[in-house]
This record gives C-alpha cells, structure tokens and sequence, in this order.
C-alpha cells in the first residue's frame, strides 16, 4: 500500500545508513543535513532513481527531523519530479521520496571525503564567480 505524501518516519536502506555513518563521520554534518543534501543531489540526476535497489532495515528518520521547516519545499520538488516523469505523486511520493534520498546518500559516499569536497559537487551554475 502506498503511503503517498502521509508519512511520517523515512526508513533508509541498510548500506546507505552505513554511508551516512561514514559520512558524518569523515565532515561532521548531521544526518539530517546529509540527507537533504542526498536527496537534492538526486533530483538533479536525469534518470530516476528504482525503489526496488533499496531496502529498508537501515535507519529511520523522523520527517520532521529530516526536512524541518522546509518540509513543503522538499516534499514538492519530489512531487514535481514524478508529475515531471508521467507519475503519480499522490500513490509514489513515499518510494520515490526515500529512493531519491538513498540514492543521493550513496553517491555523495563516492565523491565527499571533507565537508570541503561538498563544493565539487555544488553544480557550476551555482557556484560564485571566480
């Protein structure tokens, strides 16, 4: 059953809560934070993340504790995402939500070893002028 936009805990896949282990150890960020950071790293990725790659025995997260006040903002970039790839966001937004976010923890893990590696990873047009 679908939990759609009404949840209130995120369970992370196994290996991906011993990324965010290895990661809050290696730049002392919060889970909290790496997650956010996973998950819009994600949602700049052209394909879509499988829910199916993903368990769910790792750790759990409040919602609350995960997004804060910016819930909404977050909640509805991954709602534009699916309605952006012919999805249903009132029946996927749970699984595409924590698939996105496992993904994007799982990549930062390949490429931040520093919180100073965070900046390779900002995409260029962000980033200040030179």
């Amino acid at each position: 059953m679908s939990k759609g936009a009404d949840f209130n805990r995120v369970k992370l896949d196994k290996g991906v809560t011993n990324y965010l282990q290895y990661l809050q150890s290696t730049t002392g960020l919060t889970p909290n934070y790496l997650a956010r950071a996973g998950l819009c790293y994600s949602l700049s990725e052209p394909r879509p993340p499988n829910p199916e790659e993903y368990d769910t025995d790792g750790k759990a997260i409040n919602r609350y504790t995960l997004l804060g006040e910016h819930d909404p903002l977050y909640i509805a970039m991954v709602r534009q995402r699916l309605i952006n790839e012919g999805r249903d966001p009132d029946e996927e937004l749970y699984e595409h939500f924590v698939a996105h976010t496992n993904r994007g923890i799982k990549t930062l893990n390949g490429r931040i070893d520093s919180l100073a590696d965070f900046y390779e990873v900002i995409p260029g047009e962000l980033k200040p002028d030179e």
